[in-house]
């Protein structure tokens, strides 16, 4: 591809970390080598610039919320302007090449600066005699971390994707691209992970630090995200181990589930994209609110009614109370994950605000003020998808009970009755269940469509994914025509953006998509 990152953007990015703000990336062509001349001198400048890759992470949060998750079942088309018809081409599966929600060129920017500052940051040791190898590895560490993780992002998505691994240091550098197989960028990204599991931070003192940058178990969990999409289920459990001796007794209790998203940053959360009132804001709001929300866009995304009821009325949490529609009374009460007693209508029927991340406080109508609503962190990692990938892993391995036992300890501490030995089943059965499960505690949060994926690629489990997804359709189309949609594998992972095609002259759009 033929990708134009100018390390003058970055030594902009390092003169504005002077202040440590790096809260804008300024597109600003630069002469070849001043970057080489004039900056990568000191600690400071090192620092802020690191910073300034986890502003570039949070700029792609748009585009990895489409690709993981919206094209999962619990998606409604918010009411307003805001749903565009690009989105409706996710929710009706039914993509086209020149859908811009496709357009990874943010990605591919956060990776070019990762790529500038691993090869160029070692630099300041050789001008500040102050900084120490040890810090300027433990800074290297977290971005070979974010570097894995833009790209766990984009194989997820498109499955094939050019592999770049320099940064572009000069305007007689072009650099044409063509895709890399799959299998060749997970193991680019294994090596980077390695890599970072040897030299992040154990942890951070600061509140924000503490949560908000890469810490050994921030690389476990991606880790263990990767191995569990590589099959590799005792790779998964292995990483996971040493989790579960720092995160097991963090749980918080049923009555505490709201915190995990106002205030954030909870016991139990293992990465979260910190917004501040400078800088980016976050997306959330703007994403979920209806009735505080902008009135003249609308909101973008609703939440599914109809499924979210079946899973949590009739497949899972059916009810053991006679004042409830079901045993879920944390997460499912009103004003918990949803606001439930009012119907949204829309242009495709109704659905529920997702409330989960606009609140104050559950259980009332108590909306984030205005000056809090850009606050919302993005949450990366927690520890409940931990013991959902363990879950899925022990279940791969034919270790059921203990499946169900991971499943039990989040139940457990939603004060929702345990399953007993074998309730939920084997083979699609329980993966069709653990579906529903993840999204009553992880839904939203960005990567359902990618777990879904992940299951149904594996023999004979590619009726959870099928089934799922063209039941009760959010756009109206009927169970046949969405299942037919669906059953190619090619159709779950996503058509090259026809810009970047043009661009790049290596890179040839897949064979399921060129004749769209």
């Amino acid at each position: 591809m033929n990708i134009k990152l100018k390390l003058g953007l970055l030594g902009i990015l390092v003169m504005a970390g002077a202040s440590f703000s790096c809260n804008k990336i300024l597109e600003v062509d630069q002469p070849d080598n001043l970057v080489h001349s004039e900056f990568w001198k000191n600690r400071d400048q090192v620092s802020a610039s690191l910073t300034g890759l986890y502003t570039s992470i949070q700029n792609n949060v748009s585009s990895f919320h489409v690709w993981g998750d919206i094209r999962s079942s619990l998606y409604k088309p918010g009411s307003g302007d805001a749903f565009t018809a690009n989105h409706r081409q996710f929710l009706s599966q039914d993509l086209y090449p020149d859908n811009t929600l496709l357009s990874w060129s943010s990605v591919y920017k956060s990776i070019g600066w990762i790529n500038a500052f691993i090869k160029n940051a070692p630099l300041a040791l050789n001008t500040d005699p102050t900084f120490k190898e040890t810090e300027l590895n433990s800074m290297l560490g977290e971005a070979y971390a974010l570097r894995a993780l833009d790209y766990f992002y984009l194989v997820r998505a498109f499955k094939e994707v050019p592999l770049i691994k320099e940064p572009y240091e000069s305007d007689n550098q072009q650099v044409n691209t063509a895709a890399a197989a799959e299998e060749e960028v997970l193991d680019f990204i294994e090596s980077d992970l390695e890599v970072a599991l040897k030299q992040c931070p154990d942890a951070f003192d600061d509140a924000d630090k503490k949560y908000g940058r890469v810490t050994k178990n921030a690389v476990r969990a991606l880790w263990a995200d990767v191995k569990l999409w590589r099959n590799d289920y005792q790779g998964v459990l292995d990483l996971c181990a040493s989790l579960d001796q720092q995160y097991a007794s963090r749980l918080v209790g049923p009555f505490e589930w709201y915190t995990i998203f106002n205030p954030g940053n909870s016991p139990e959360s293992i990465l979260e994209l910190q917004y501040k009132p400078t800088g980016p804001g976050s997306p959330l709001y703007g994403w979920f609110a209806y009735y505080s929300g902008p009135a003249s866009a609308g909101t973008m995304y609703l939440a599914n009614s109809v499924n979210v009821q079946l899973a949590n009325e009739e497949v899972l949490y059916p009810t053991t109370l006679p004042e409830y529609t079901s045993s879920d009374t944390i997460r499912y009460k009103d004003f918990s994950a949803y606001r439930r007693s009012s119907n949204v209508s829309g242009s495709f029927g109704s659905g529920w605000e997702v409330y989960k991340f606009l609140g104050q406080q559950a259980y009332q109508q108590s909306y984030r003020p205005p000056n809090d609503r850009r606050l919302a962190n993005y949450i990366l990692y927690r520890y409940r998808e931990i013991l959902f990938m363990k879950a899925e892993a022990y279940a791969m391995l034919n270790r059921y009970p203990e499946a169900e036992q991971m499943l039990n300890l989040i139940r457990e501490h939603c004060n929702v009755p345990l399953l007993s030995t074998g309730e939920s089943g084997e083979g699609v059965e329980f993966f069709s269940r653990l579906l529903m499960e993840r999204e009553a505690e992880l839904g939203f949060e960005g990567k359902e469509w990618f777990a879904a994926v992940r299951i149904a690629r594996r023999p004979g489990m590619a009726d959870a994914l099928l089934t799922k997804s063209a039941t009760n359709n959010s756009m109206g189309y009927s169970y046949q025509v969405i299942r037919a949609r669906l059953l190619n594998p090619e159709s779950w992972f996503l058509p090259y953006n026809k810009t970047e095609i043009e661009n790049n002259p290596a890179l040839v759009q897949k064979d399921y998509y060129k004749n769209r």
